[in-house]
């Protein structure tokens, strides 16, 4: 049995202290992090037509939007997208937004030359299949980039949870009140809060066949663990750039 309207029900809850964050992140310039991080994917300044997958309250409509970028977005969140639409509006810029399951898009081949999500693989049921969705939407040549994290894998992962992994994983601010245990049990269900990644990332998106793979990650945002000898560093945040 499916969990996305759980999922998509619990992200509605979170809506509004989930907008007030990408607010202060756009205010405060803390937004051109995430924009100049992808810009250095690409050789040139055209104008992109993007697809941004679980938008949320609009965070890459609002930041690619003012790039002029053709931007449509999609969430299965209702009261994420009403949060995108008022955004948008006071932001000043046009995007298309539709309510979708990620897994399942309803575009037809080859239709953009970015596909790119925030914090949305990680609680997806069946994110191999995402992925295989994702690519085949891209433009051949064009690029899937995606931001994520190891968000729940201490529930499973002993050696990442006693290096700290997980400390702090329901204490943002812009949880504002709502209830962690609903989205915590609903990790417990999710394949990817069993995986270690980007390792998994990189394994499955090869065998999709993918040209290109370019993975990063910010050391001060590593657990370090030592077995058998050796030091492993395991990433809680990276970014993926894929070209198709």
């Amino acid at each position: 049995m499916t969990r996305l309207d759980d999922i998509g029900g619990y992200w509605t809850l979170r809506a509004e202290g989930y907008s007030e964050d990408i607010a202060e992140s756009i205010d405060s310039g803390r937004s051109n992090h995430w924009l100049n991080i992808m810009k250095e994917q690409f050789e040139d300044d055209r104008k992109l037509k993007v697809l941004d997958i679980g938008t949320g309250p609009g965070f890459f409509p609002i930041v690619l939007g003012r790039e002029g970028h053709d931007i449509t977005a999609i969430d299965y969140s209702p009261g994420m997208l009403e949060q995108a639409a008022e955004n948008c509006r006071k932001y000043g810029v046009e995007a298309k937004l539709m309510r979708m399951d990620a897994q399942h898009l309803e575009f037809e081949d080859g239709q953009f030359d970015l596909v790119v999500s925030r914090n949305v693989v990680w609680n997806l049921e069946d994110p191999l299949g995402a992925y295989r969705e994702w690519l085949r939407v891209v433009k051949d040549g064009g690029k899937l980039m995606i931001f994520d994290g190891n968000h729940y894998l201490h529930l499973y992962d002993r050696e990442f949870r006693e290096a700290g992994g997980g400390k702090d994983a329901e204490k943002h601010p812009c949880i504002k009140g709502v209830d962690p245990t609903i989205i915590r049990d609903i990790a417990k269900e999710l394949p990817l809060s069993r995986e270690r990644r980007p390792q998994w990332d990189l394994d499955n998106l090869i065998e999709l066949g993918v040209q290109k793979v370019l993975i990063e990650t910010d050391g001060r945002d590593s657990f370090r663990i030592e077995k058998d000898g050796n030091t492993i560093y395991l990433p809680f945040s990276f970014f993926i750039s894929v070209t198709k």
